[in-house]
């Protein structure tokens, strides 16, 4: 998203969410696994997540795989007979931790998976809030996080695709209408809320020509929304 203030650094709770989930992509997802072995409260910002987000586990009923994959698995592991109890236990270790992003993937290609983790957290100050913005795909578009007493929000682009030759630009819409916040950039940003900017607004993304609205409202079709939720 392009602003006046630049890229912003993801924060870092909200990263170590993404990571549990499972929506950090490849590159992000290894820098912070460097990062867990050295910083102890990385770390435990990723196990406050995991217990956070533990009760989705109850959602998904278990299936037993077949004997074949069993089978499979047994003869991809390296050394002898001797060795595989201890490498079935580092297996099931890992166990948790996938079922935890299975989890999270799942509900979040519905639009809940951080709505109900937001639900799940101790509660913060008054004046921070959440919105996955969505259109109904297999992820969601962007995930806004806004903080009213400094009047910015962090936005991170998920899902978000622009048509060829065209712009997302994003807006703030409350009771005096449209507000513009910036386009729709590949990486995360930090923008300025509007004056008077409130929890019962929305985000909203609308499709517009190159640069942006060229009149300060929405020209184009609005294809994300999402509420805000109190963190």
């Amino acid at each position: 998203m392009s602003s006046g203030s630049g890229e912003a650094v993801p924060d870092p709770d909200l990263r170590a969410a993404e990571y549990v989930i499972g929506t950090l992509d490849a590159h992000e997802r290894a820098e912070l696994e460097r990062e867990l072995a050295i910083d102890p409260d990385a770390a435990s910002r990723v196990r406050a997540w995991e217990g956070r987000l533990a009760p989705l586990l109850d959602a998904i009923p278990s299936v037993s795989p077949p004997p074949r994959v069993r089978a499979a698995l047994l003869r991809s592991l390296p050394g002898s007979l001797s060795e595989l109890p201890d490498q079935l236990a580092a297996l099931r270790r890992q166990v948790w931790r996938w079922r935890t992003v299975a989890a999270g993937a799942g509900l979040l290609a519905a639009g809940l998976a951080l709505f109900v983790a937001v639900g799940l957290r101790p509660k913060q100050d008054v004046g921070r809030y959440l919105a996955v913005v969505q259109g109904g795909g297999a992820l969601p578009a962007l995930i806004v996080r806004v903080d009213t007493r400094t009047g910015t929000a962090q936005v991170r682009p998920v899902g978000a695709e622009a048509p060829a030759g065209r712009n997302l630009e994003l807006w703030y819409v409350g009771a005096e209408g449209p507000k513009p916040l910036g386009l729709v950039g590949a990486g995360p940003s930090r923008v300025t809320l509007p004056q008077g900017t409130s929890p019962d607004g929305v985000i909203a993304v609308s499709v517009e020509p190159t640069g942006g609205s060229p009149t300060g409202q929405p020209t184009g079709p609005v294809v994300y929304t999402g509420k805000l939720i109190p963190e």
